[in-house]
């Protein structure tokens, strides 16, 4: 019997592995082959202060999770700015680079390892059987997998799930991710850190065949058997990939050398059966989405009720004599951008006048949508200077120019496919108390009351926008139609003061079109200032009141709508007509 309690502590201890390598991967979308490395970390770390300080089991395992989530902060800095094909790379040469310096060091013991370990002991006894350690082990796995849910199903874990569909999108709400994907890399190194530590002690032994690349394979077989974004698949993949040994040998009744030749084949088939008829996994992810009765209580607003309390900071539009223009609130003065050769924009200056609707228009390929990337920050200009409000905003980044109050749509829509439409709208509330890893532990009343709020004026907007806010399907999965209401929903939900609209109505016609165009007519009656790139000259005739006429990246005309569309030559240029 103790045989295959054996096998149970060692999938106890590689279920801890595979919840947090789930946690990056499937959640955050950080491809880390880093396992090995950061479990060694843990593990010599442990190892050392056993055998130099004397220091009890537990705490010698928290240093060397300290350790190891250390060492994950001062490389995952740097890293996860890269695209995920180079942080796979990075963590993989970690990896290999870990062992062999381990190989080549007698202080670590080399290919020997660290011998001459004493019994773990808990509790005030030591553990002598395999049976000693279940309950114990039982319980660290206990704790990594709250840790590991508490992160997942939070709005830290919807902003990582937000990230990893789309970076630039969260910056243009305001947030930089990259604040909780460190947090997240660091908390689960130092759980594999400490899984590390248990495989040392457990073993008796710190050597570099336990912290091996075949074993960073192991979890993330684990991995991908359970399902990724799905702790309970990792804890039952776990156990299936450690069962095969005992399996082949006690059952199957196969010496040890020919179960350890068989077992990577054995391997190779389950995930080729796995990947053929069950992508997602044993257990796939069935996570808790946010609906609008979290914050009310009962079913979503009805649509009376679901009028949006809440308009921004865009100040009421004051009555103004005949003919006198508003105070601008953005100036863009004389800026230049080239990509290599191309000079996409040049010299360009215009003016964004507060309520007003202003249209920039001209033929494919003027720079209109590179002239929205330069004002939020997406791109820096090579020349020129961007004011928002008076203040120079040239080289701030987009999350700073969306929390100054200046926001931006998309062509494209980057919505966030694989969360709800009500979890997308969320993610323009800020700043979440949740989404702050201090806050996140030590705070749960005052992040959870945020949430309720946040979803609550989340559901008003998307009602506002004739979307029904109890809708909970991914958005990826919503017709073209309404993800572009998901999208303008979101953009109004940050309560900006200045909206860029880059071609809200393309993909979309008939009354959806109609009623776009009327959102777009209240957001101005409401105080807010516009700036719309569109190609439908019947929108642009009914919504802007000032436009500019851009040809090759500048500039060339400006005036009311009318008097612009009204100008041969411009028709000309932008229609190819004589």
């Amino acid at each position: 019997m103790e045989f295959w309690i054996g096998y149970l502590d060692q999938a106890l201890i590689f279920a801890m592995f595979a919840v947090s390598l789930n946690v990056l991967i499937g959640y955050a979308g950080i491809f880390s082959i880093g396992s090995a490395a950061f479990g060694a970390f843990g593990g010599y770390s442990t190892a050392l202060v056993l055998l130099g300080q004397g220091m009890p089991a537990l705490p010698a395992l928290l240093i060397g999770a300290v350790i190891g989530g250390a060492a994950s902060l001062l490389i995952s800095g740097p890293i996860l700015k890269l695209s995920a094909e180079y942080v796979m790379l990075m963590t993989l040469s970690l990896s290999i680079l870990t062992v062999t310096v381990i190989v080549a060091s007698p202080q670590l013991g080399s290919q020997q390892g660290l011998i001459g370990l004493p019994l773990p002991n808990f509790g005030g006894s030591d553990l002598l059987l395999p049976s000693d350690y279940v309950p114990w082990l039982a319980i660290f796995l206990a704790v990594a997998v709250a840790i590991c849910w508490i992160i997942a199903e939070s709005p830290l874990g919807r902003l990582l799930r937000a990230a990893k569909d789309d970076t630039v999108a969260v910056r243009s709400l305001g947030k930089n991710p990259l604040g909780v994907q460190l947090f997240t890399f660091g908390v689960m190194a130092a759980i594999t850190a400490f899984a590390g530590g248990l495989l040392v002690l457990y073993n008796g032994i710190a050597a570099p065949s336990l912290f091996s690349l075949d074993q960073t394979m192991l979890v993330f077989a684990m991995v991908i058997v359970g399902g990724t974004a799905s702790l309970p698949g990792s804890i039952v993949g776990a156990i299936l990939i450690v069962a095969v040994s005992p399996v082949l040998q006690q059952v199957l009744k196969l010496r040890p050398e020919d179960s350890a030749l068989i077992r990577p084949v054995v391997f190779g088939l389950l995930l080729i059966l796995i990947m053929r008829f069950r992508p997602v996994g044993l257990i796939p992810e069935r996570r808790r989405v946010l609906r609008p009765r979290d914050a009310t209580g009962k079913g979503g607003p009805s649509a009376e009720e679901a009028r949006p309390t809440h308009t921004g900071d865009a100040a009421e539009v004051a009555p103004r004599k005949s003919g006198e223009r508003p105070e601008p609130v953005v100036v863009i003065e004389g800026i230049d951008k080239s990509f290599g050769g191309v000079h996409a924009v040049r010299d360009l200056s215009l003016q964004l006048r507060r309520g007003e609707i202003t249209a920039l228009v001209g033929p494919n390929g003027a720079g209109k949508s590179t002239v929205f990337n330069l004002i939020t920050g997406e791109l820096r200009p090579d020349a020129g200077v961007v004011h928002l409000g008076g203040t120079d905003i040239t080289r701030w980044t987009p999350e700073r120019v969306a929390r100054a109050g200046m926001v931006r749509s998309f062509q494209d829509l980057r919505v966030f496919g694989s969360l709800t439409p009500l979890e997308n709208v969320v993610m323009a509330g800020r700043p979440h108390a949740g989404e702050n890893p201090a806050l996140l532990f030590f705070a749960p009343l005052r992040w959870r009351r945020q949430e309720r709020e946040f979803a609550k004026t989340a559901a008003e907007w998307l009602t506002f926008v004739g979307l029904d806010p109890e809708i909970r399907t991914a958005t990826s999965a919503l017709s073209f139609a309404q993800q572009k209401q998901v999208a303008f929903a979101r953009v109004l939900a940050t309560g900006a003061e200045i909206f860029l609209l880059d071609e809200p109505l393309s993909g979309i016609e008939g009354s959806a079109a109609e009623e776009l165009l009327a959102l777009i007519e209240r957001m101005r009656d409401l105080g807010h200032t516009i700036c719309i790139v569109e190609h439908s000259i019947q929108a642009i005739s009914r919504l802007a009141d000032w436009g500019y006429f851009m040809e090759n990246g500048t500039v060339t005309a400006e005036g009311r709508i009318h008097d612009l569309l009204a100008d041969t030559r411009l028709a000309e240029a932008y229609f190819g007509i004589s």
